[in-house]
């Protein structure tokens, strides 16, 4: 197992999932953007985007209002 911080709590994921993995499991809305320690990591690399231990992933989503 690995552990890494989620939008800034403790997170045990499985050894070598990828960012795609960790996404797909959180069913997020169809608008937001990661960062993986500090960098932005752009779509087309989720499913080659290793996750390690320690690793620091910011997930922020964009909703609409009037």
């Amino acid at each position: 197992m690995a552990h890494i911080i989620l939008n800034g709590e403790q997170k045990e994921i499985k050894d070598n999932m990828t960012l795609e993995e960790l996404l797909l499991d959180m069913k997020l809305p169809k608008f937001y953007v990661v960062e993986k320690n500090m960098q932005i990591v752009y779509r087309e690399n989720f499913a080659s985007e290793i996750l390690k231990d320690n690793d620091n992933i910011e997930i922020a989503t964009f909703c609409g209002g009037g």
